[in-house]
């Protein structure tokens, strides 16, 4: 991997660095085995599903609580100075409402179908349509033993705690996160809807899928506007020292999102083993 900080002279060149980052971490398709295994998977477990599903809650709620402080944080140092860098200013506006959408769906593929109030928090949301139909789909202790979080997924939110830390820990996980989100939201598509109970899907109801499908129409959106080389992320980190700064938060997270991404394919992969524990 070339580490050369030397070469990040523009905010192109500091983009197509991050770009390379998350390649060479295999967290773009067809790279990476879990959206590989959602693809070819025949039909998905409600096991599985249950246990993907837990993760992804606790990821994407601490993604959006932690990117909030972050940006406190930059709040913060912008009220300390007299004129703060209007390009500056000018990536916190977008970061803060592509962070916003999680939480009030501004965003009009989230406001038309999202649930009003909290309940459209995006997290409270997930757990409400998804994880709902399938918790009460299986047995209750396996129902409990689907919260235990792997290893992956645990450093994973440990590295989010500490980019809250940060006042680029915004801008490194909306850069990231952002540019898999349309992947990932694609293989919940067709993982989700492969899951079957008795032999039927437990997302019969209208509009039971619209979390996932609101997602694949948003995410293009988001990726743009995080990769924007006037107003997106990597404009947050103004000085060289910043911008070495940002290249080593980001190697860093993306492998720990590999690593998360690698135990989604695990709870595929091992869940046939368990059908037996379903109603």
């Amino acid at each position: 991997m070339n580490t050369d900080k030397s070469v990040l002279v523009s905010d192109s060149a500091l983009e197509d660095r991050i770009t390379a980052i998350i390649r060479e971490a295999g967290l773009c398709r067809p790279a990476n085995r879990f959206f590989g295994d959602a693809r070819t998977a025949e039909s998905v477990t409600p096991i599985a599903a249950l246990k993907v599903g837990r993760q992804w809650q606790a990821m994407t709620k601490a993604f959006m609580f932690t990117t909030i402080v972050s940006l406190g944080l930059m709040a913060r140092r912008f009220n300390r100075e007299s004129a703060p860098e209007q390009e500056v200013l000018g990536a916190f506006q977008t970061a803060y409402r592509v962070i916003g959408d999680d939480l009030a769906n501004l965003a009009p593929e989230f406001s038309a179908v999202s649930p009003k109030g909290v309940a459209g928090v995006h997290y409270v949301w997930w757990e409400d349509t998804i994880i709902g139909p399938l918790a009460s789909a299986v047995d209750q202790a396996v129902a409990a033993s689907a919260e235990q979080l792997p290893e992956g997924v645990r450093d994973l939110l440990a590295n989010m705690d500490r980019l809250a830390e940060s006042p680029l820990g915004a801008a490194v996980q909306l850069r990231v996160v952002e540019a898999i989100a349309l992947d990932i939201a694609v293989a919940f598509r067709r993982m989700y809807s492969k899951v079957r109970v008795d032999g039927r899907s437990p997302y019969t109801a209208s509009g039971a899928l619209d979390w996932i499908d609101s997602h694949i129409k948003a995410e293009t959106v988001h990726a743009k506007s995080v990769s924007d080389d006037e107003t997106g992320m990597t404009v947050i980190a103004a000085t060289a020292e910043e911008r070495e700064d940002l290249v080593t938060l980001a190697e860093e997270y993306v492998k720990n999102w590999a690593r998360a991404l690698d135990e989604f394919a695990d709870a595929l992969a091992d869940a046939p083993a368990l059908v037996g524990s379903a109603r």
